[in-house]
């Protein structure tokens, strides 16, 4: 069947590259998009050029790009149009449909126009294409083994991917040991998955060095659940998470309506809600019988409790990918026969709507997050002496090259000793975020200007407020 379909599938792959492309942005968005961008400069572990676990296959890979094309952006978008184009592709495979069909064409346009999986094609970061690896792995794994066969490849996709989202791995775990405690081969399909996990770890042994690779992998493990914020250590409303793990799929990753969204949103939110009736129609009718899908639900479910408990879900939406991408499927179970014109004429209007949807969304992301539209506006004031904030955004903007006194409102020593100077030399110092409260009274701190930026298309630092400081007495 693919094969038959092989010059609409080229014609896909295109399309998904020369959207991403064309939408790409020219600035980093945010403290993570930054790291990956430097690591594409100078690929160090050590400096968090990227964070651990270092992701070296995805960095690998936009750094050939990037020395071949010579633009960061696009290079990147490349990466998110070829994911894209995956991810549609092996859903194709799992539904057994043709790009040609109703039921092959709303796969491709669910994936292809979802508002969130066109953000993450565009950003800097290696999410989407640790999705598409993970679903591929997923389908050999489960799909295609009715004859045993292709699990070898499913257990080598298994390794890389631990080289390029390594956070993605629990998605697997389930048929993984499922397989290794049944097959007779297991040993031998242990041999690729650790095949697939030496291919990244050895270069990355060789670049960053046994001993300094161990220091930072325990460093950093420790500090990703008990100090960086947003696990279930540090953000401990279990409430709070699940309502921001829910939002995260519907607002973020469905486009749906939620406060302070408009109609655009509520028209998608109604059209939406008549194909999940649809879908749980048709699923509560095959569940018993399609294995396959109750193996994918285990998965899901196992991934779900990872983020739910030791994930950034608080302030992070792209950890839900992959429950985005099963949300999909629900609503691609719903499609699977002709349900007559009125029904296909409906979900044709959908999605027409979310296309002018994806356009607002698309430039509002061209357009500047909050933490860019800051960095623009100190560059544009030479006056600015000192910066109060706090550590990540110090550090976004002296990689920016912003020239300026750098205090950092989380240590205790140098807020004193700021404190007790004397700035006569200085013309201006602004505060990133109100921390008055650490400063004495000889400061007079007046809100300066706030920025914003939608925070459906990036949760972080969606408003930044900035306040101006005169000293008093000098």
């Amino acid at each position: 069947m693919f094969k038959r379909n092989h010059n609409y599938l080229i014609i896909l792959l295109v399309l998904s590259i020369l959207s991403r492309v064309f939408t790409s942005i020219y600035y980093i968005e945010d403290i993570d998009s930054l790291r990956f961008a430097l690591s594409i400069q100078d690929y160090d572990i050590l400096s968090l050029q990227p964070h651990f676990p270092g992701y070296p296959i995805f960095c690998f890979i936009a750094k050939i790009l990037h020395y071949i094309i010579g633009n960061m952006a696009i290079s990147f978008s490349i990466i998110g149009g070829v994911s894209i184009f995956f991810i549609i592709y092996y859903l194709l495979r799992i539904f057994n449909a043709n790009v040609k069909t109703y039921e092959g064409q709303y796969i491709a346009l669910i994936i292809f126009l979802n508002p969130l999986f066109w953000i993450m094609s565009n950003r800097y970061m290696p999410d989407l294409m640790g999705l598409s690896i993970a679903l591929s792995s997923m389908y050999y794994l489960i799909y295609a083994t009715q004859q045993g066969r292709h699990l070898e490849k499913g257990f080598l996709l298994a390794g890389l991917l631990c080289g390029v989202r390594l956070s993605y791995m629990p998605l697997l775990f389930f048929p993984i040991f499922k397989i290794l405690y049944s097959h007779k081969n297991r040993i031998n399909l242990s041999y690729f998955l650790i095949f697939g996990i030496l291919i990244w770890l050895i270069p990355m042994i060789l670049i960053t060095g046994f001993n300094d690779l161990y220091a930072i992998a325990q460093k950093h493990t420790l500090g990703h659940f008990m100090d960086y914020g947003g696990t279930i250590f540090t953000e401990q409303s279990f409430t709070d998470r699940l309502i921001y793990l829910f939002r995260s799929i519907w607002a973020d990753g469905l486009g749906g309506y939620w406060r302070s969204r408009g109609l655009t949103s509520i028209v998608i939110t109604a059209l939406l809600v008549i194909q999940f009736g649809t879908s749980f129609k048709d699923l509560r009718r095959k569940w018993n019988s399609n294995k396959n899908m109750q193996t994918f639900l285990y998965c899901i479910i196992i991934y779900f409790v990872w983020i739910l408990l030791f994930q950034n879900v608080i302030f992070k939406s792209r950890h839900v990918l992959p429950l985005l991408l099963f949300v999909c499927i629900l609503l691609i179970e719903g499609q699977e026969k002709y349900r007559g014109k009125v029904y296909t004429s409906m979900i044709y209007l959908f999605f027409i709507v979310l296309i002018g949807h994806d356009v607002k969304l698309i430039n509002q992301h061209k357009n500047y997050t909050a933490i860019q539209k800051l960095k623009n506006h100190i560059s544009k004031n030479d006056n600015i002496d000192a910066i109060v904030t706090i550590p990540l955004i110090n550090y976004y903007l002296e990689r920016h090259k912003i020239n300026a006194d750098f205090i950092n409102v989380e240590d205790s020593i140098k807020i004193k000793n700021f404190d007790n100077m004397k700035h006569s030399s200085f013309n201006k110092i602004i505060m990133i975020g109100d921390y008055r409260s650490l400063l004495s009274d000889r400061y007079n701190f007046a809100n300066d200007t706030t920025f914003y930026h939608n925070p459906y298309m990036n949760q972080m630092w969606s408003k930044i407020q900035v306040y101006s400081a005169n000293i008093n007495g000098q």
